[in-house]
């Protein structure tokens, strides 16, 4: 392919791109055969990386109900998802997203039957840590079977909840065993994630496993899933990042995660951390400072949601970067507002403050738990400001620049002190990964989220054209 009028690096261009980028200059012609694109004068940047996603529950969020619904009282909240709850498409099972128990109180299988009697339903908090379950689908799933395991609650009299936490793999082979279980439309988030610049994504769910690499392996072989994909996962995945959840209010006793970290480590394997609150962090840095050293490449921190000066200090130190997700401060602000006291608000996924005490930052999207446009995180990385035009912590704004350099910045190299100058930059002999946005960035950079994507090239091969 022949890209043509583009703008690279402060001049135009037109670059020649097979599998890698063949020539760059200031006119190519033509060869016979080749396909040609003209991107009017567009910047052309190397494609983005989407450091923290979970490609599975994004692509099923797509098909889910919205359980999202706005402000009012209770009642009318109720009353909003029970209207989305009885106009749900088809008649079999009802899968829904995003809850929070602001919005519509804390939920069971006796509030959920209130709702929607008639199909099984479950329902996913907007943390994603819990499902709940209303009788139809708690008798579908033979949740009594299971009270052994954590996270399957009963009541004080025995009875269950509905309520599973943090046992995704449960209720997917329950819904497995009984037939209820589908595969998302990878395919289509694959090319919305494409519709926005994004060539590869790291799906850091801790649920994955060698079947989950084979599953990824088979939909890119099918033309599916068109992203590079790195992956992180369980204890059984035999490469990438052990993905390590800890939740404050069930942490495991500090050996049992050291011998984990030290397993993985004998298999090359470095470690990544869910850490939410200050006391899932510090507990994260003393497993480190007591398991085996790493040897080679880094750690890493994912969400970072709360970080003191000292804890910092401590990240810096050990060069273990934070992938944070600024688009929380767009989605969730209003409610974070609302519910947290003004000393958590100043330090709510810090970009700046961490920055400039030597945190290696970079931005993502934690789909489908954040927007996962990285256009719409850059630009709340820059302003700090909620969908209803708050502002949280304006102390840790960072230029467009600096947001969009990680999004520009390769996985294996997140612990690198990269400029934009250096991300950006497009030579002959690279992979043929690129994203083309409809005018130059200096013009869309003062409002990052109004950017257009021209085109997206993964390999060489067109895998969004925006003039179609």
């Amino acid at each position: 392919m022949l890209i043509k009028n583009a703008w690279l690096q402060g001049r135009p261009v037109d670059v020649r791109v097979a599998a890698t980028v063949e020539a760059i200059a200031p006119q190519l012609n033509a060869m016979r055969n080749e396909s040609v694109l003209d991107a009017g004068g567009g910047e052309i940047l190397p494609g983005l990386h989407d450091h923290h996603i979970h490609l599975f529950a994004a692509a099923a969020a797509q098909g889910s109900v919205s359980c999202n619904v706005g402000g009012g009282s209770l009642a009318r909240c109720r009353e909003v998802l029970a209207e989305r709850l009885a106009n749900a498409p088809g008649s079999g099972w009802i899968r829904g997203v995003d809850y929070h128990e602001q919005q519509l109180g804390e939920l069971d299988r006796w509030r959920l039957d209130e709702l929607c009697s008639h199909r099984p339903l479950r329902i996913q908090h907007r943390s994603g840590k819990l499902w709940v379950c209303n009788s139809i689908a708690v008798q579908a799933l033979d949740l009594g079977a299971f009270t052994h395991l954590n996270g399957v609650q009963c009541d004080a009299s025995g009875q269950l909840t509905g309520c599973v936490v943090r046992n995704d793999e449960l209720m997917a082979q329950q819904l497995d065993a009984i037939g209820a279980s589908s595969m998302p439309d990878i395919a289509a988030f694959s090319r919305q994630l494409a519709s926005f610049g994004i060539v590869s994504v790291t799906d850091t769910s801790a649920t994955n496993t060698q079947k989950s690499a084979v599953d990824l392996q088979r939909l890119r072989a099918d033309g599916a899933l068109l992203q590079q994909v790195s992956l992180m996962g369980d204890d059984t995945l035999d490469h990438g990042y052990l993905k390590v959840l800890l939740d404050e209010d069930r942490l495991p006793a500090l050996q049992t995660l050291v011998a984990r970290i030290n397993a993985a480590r004998s298999r090359g394997r470095n470690i990544a951390f869910h850490c939410v609150t200050h006391l899932e962090l510090v507990f994260a840095l003393a497993a480190l400072a007591d398991a085996t050293p790493i040897e080679q490449g880094f750690d890493r921190i994912e969400h970072g949601a709360v970080i003191d000066d000292a804890m910092a200090d401590e990240l810096a130190a050990r060069n273990l970067p934070v992938i944070t997700q600024p688009g929380f401060l767009y989605s969730k602000g209003d409610q974070y507002r609302a519910d947290l006291p003004q000393q958590e608000l100043e330090c709510l996924y810090r970009y700046a403050g961490l920055r400039a005490r030597g945190v290696k930052v970079v931005p993502s999207s934690d789909a489908p738990y954040g927007p996962v446009s990285p256009w719409q995180n850059i630009a709340t990385a820059a302003c700090r400001r909620s969908a209803g035009g708050l502002s949280l912590g304006a102390d840790e704004c960072v230029s467009s620049d600096q947001a969009l350099t990680g999004y520009l910045t390769p996985s294996a190299l997140l612990d690198q002190p990269l400029t934009l100058a250096q991300a950006q930059e497009v030579c002959s002999g690279m992979r043929g990964d690129l994203c083309i946005l409809q005018k130059r960035w200096e013009q869309g950079r003062d409002r990052p989220e109004t950017v257009g994507v021209r085109a997206t090239l993964i390999g060489g091969s067109v895998a969004f054209d925006g003039a179609d």
